[in-house]
């Protein structure tokens, strides 16, 4: 009779040793891809630091809003300006838009006619329209006034210099002092535009020019009235190829501000 028990035993052994494995098994599998443990507890597995890090949405970027307070201006070797159209001044601004909106930079492009038929109103109209745009409570992280210089002859290539293997329209920043309380904000902030644009792209700068005039910089810390290349020195396709340029610049600009990289954007 004890034989008979041992043997039974024997039987029954190998049995309770199955069904002991299948539930390890069944609680392991359970805790990793169910994510619950011994007990009940659910357990939230962790993402791996990558996933972390590229979930982490990037912080939204100020705009930046271009404009034209001379808005007819045009280059050689047409008219130097239109009557109550567009210039070709606004093709230039479209594609700085263009580049920074292509770097990640949003932009707001203003395109209404300021200087006709009152050529002397430009700024108090385009001061206006800036206003509209700035009391709308956007973050704005620059203002851009864009113009073409309207210099008297000089020798070939005064205001124009080679980038990339393409001719690119020099570029000159200008601040106004008269009756403007951010005057050293507007300088300051085309000084920094100015350097990176010394950095970035040698000989494209033509500098600073700080002009006794109200040139809107009252509006905005950040606000440079920017010459694109010069009516008779330059060409539409060079002003373009220098917008593409500043607008490097530019993107450049607003992510150090932001403290956001350029993730090659």
């Amino acid at each position: 009779m004890e034989v008979a028990r041992f043997r039974g035993g024997e039987r029954n052994g190998p049995g309770l040793l199955f069904i002991l494995v299948v539930l390890v098994v069944v609680a392991v599998l359970g805790a990793k891809y169910f994510g619950f443990a011994p007990g009940g507890r659910q357990v939230r597995p962790v993402p791996p630091k990558d996933a972390q890090e590229k979930a982490a949405p990037e912080p939204a970027l100020p705009v930046v809003v271009i404009y034209h307070s001379h808005t007819t201006e045009n280059y050689s070797p047409g008219d130097s300006h239109t009557r109550g159209e567009p210039g070709q001044i606004v093709e230039v601004g479209a594609e700085l838009g263009r580049a920074l909106e292509a770097k990640g930079i949003k932009t707001i492009h203003i395109t209404e006619i300021h200087d006709y038929p009152k050529y002397s109103e430009s700024y108090p109209n385009s001061l206006k329209s800036l206003r509209q745009v700035l009391d709308t409570g956007v973050v704005v992280g620059a203002v851009l006034d864009i113009h073409r210089d309207g210099l008297p002859p000089r020798p070939p290539g005064f205001t124009t210099v080679k980038v990339k293997d393409v001719e690119a329209a020099k570029i000159l920043f200008v601040v106004g002092d008269e009756n403007n309380p951010y005057m050293e904000q507007n300088l300051a902030f085309a000084e920094q535009l100015r350097d990176l644009v010394e950095d970035m792209y040698p000989g494209l700068s033509r500098g600073i020019k700080v002009q006794h005039a109200m040139l809107n910089g009252s509006a905005h810390p950040q606000s440079a009235t920017v010459f694109i290349g010069d009516y008779r020195g330059n060409t539409l396709a060079e002003a373009k190829n220098a917008a593409a340029l500043l607008a490097e610049v530019a993107a450049a600009y607003i992510r150090g501000v932001a403290g956001v990289p350029a993730n090659g954007i």
